[in-house]
């Protein structure tokens, strides 16, 4: 006797996992689609991109679960040590308990042409953390972006030393020696890919988490409260915008803003590093677009009032990370559909 066959029940067993078919998706992968691989970028930022710490912390407590990581300049450091299996809470308790003026103010100075500090200092931060570790030590696929000055090319790197690497990557032009690496002279990735979403693309992932910092702030952020003479910080909304352009007040809130915080009445002449400070920022702004267009959700720390050396802020910075992974905690859940 001849049965008919249901195919509208088949399908119903199947979309409940009651019937598998061979060659077909199973478990998760048939409830919920492609089953997500997660890359993270991390941005450049110098100081400002402690707040990736504040990220990373938020991310694991939600149960993402990365197979890849990507790290420019800062973000390189960042990303090279919790690869290598450096426990987020040792980051930040080191970050805590470091004397930052101290290891600014007494940094090395080169004497060549190529930077005015040659980065040993830094080496030895990153000696305590990564050792002599590889690419291939880490508990998950890992590179960090820089560039070739003579090629002018971004160069990926993913194989060898990771402090070789992560030092070239964070050689700000002008102020960090350059690194010759395997026959090139090499530099700050930033300079070309400030968020390194699309060189996470080498590896196996379909799904990427960027965290780019934000290097100004937005337009509310621009507005300062007029203090009155006792510096109490009461008073009226103020705006630098609206100052005539002749007005010493002007120049102050103008200072302000290259240092990246409110400075007392007294300091009114801008910095080589307010200068500095602000050129990365329009840099990194106008580039950092592009590439965060890669990502499926962007974490942007809001630390643009920090500035870009600004180490010996660094618990507020990595709190700011968390704060604004936080408030992207609904989306993330959902995308990932982490319960």
């Amino acid at each position: 006797m001849l049965r008919v066959i249901n195919y509208r029940n088949l399908f119903n067993l199947r979309c409940r996992g009651f019937l598998v078919i061979p060659g077909s998706r199973t478990g998760e992968e048939k409830m919920w689609g492609r089953k997500k691989k997660v890359g993270i970028a991390l941005s450049g930022g110098a100081a400002r991109s402690l707040a990736h710490i504040g990220v990373l912390e938020v991310l694991e407590e939600l149960g993402v679960e990365p197979v890849a990581i990507s790290g420019t300049s800062m973000g390189s450091i960042i990303g090279s040590f919790y690869c290598s299996g450096v426990p987020l809470g040792e980051m930040e308790k080191y970050v805590a308990s470091m004397d930052w003026k101290s290891f600014l103010l007494f940094s090395d100075l080169a004497l060549s042409n190529t930077g005015i500090i040659n980065g040993r200092r830094i080496e030895r931060v990153l000696e305590r953390f990564l050792e002599d570790k590889t690419f291939s030590d880490c508990n998950m696929d890992f590179c960090c972006v820089a560039v070739d000055v003579f090629t002018r090319q971004k160069e990926i790197l993913s194989s060898g030393r990771l402090l070789d690497a992560v030092r070239a990557s964070i050689s700000i032009p002008g102020f960090f020696s350059p690194i010759w690496l395997d026959g090139k002279l090499l530099i700050d990735g930033g300079l070309i890919e400030p968020l390194p979403t699309e060189a996470i693309k080498m590896f196996d992932v379909n799904f990427i988490i960027g965290s780019s910092i934000t290097f100004e702030r937005d337009s509310e952020k621009y507005r300062y409260l007029q203090v009155d003479g006792n510096h109490t910080g009461k008073g009226q909304v103020y705006d630098y915008h609206n100052i005539e352009a002749g007005n010493p007040e002007r120049l102050k809130r103008l200072h302000d803003l290259f240092k990246g915080r409110k400075k007392d009445e007294d300091q009114k002449n801008v910095s080589v590093q307010s200068i500095l400070d602000t050129s990365l920022n329009i840099m990194q702004r106008e580039i950092a677009r592009r590439y965060n267009d890669l990502a499926d959700i962007v974490i942007e720390p809001e630390v643009g009032d920090f500035g870009f050396f600004d180490l010996t802020h660094g618990s507020e910075i990595i709190k700011r990370g968390r704060e604004a992974a936080e408030a992207k905690a609904g989306e993330i859940k959902r995308k990932l559909r982490l319960r």
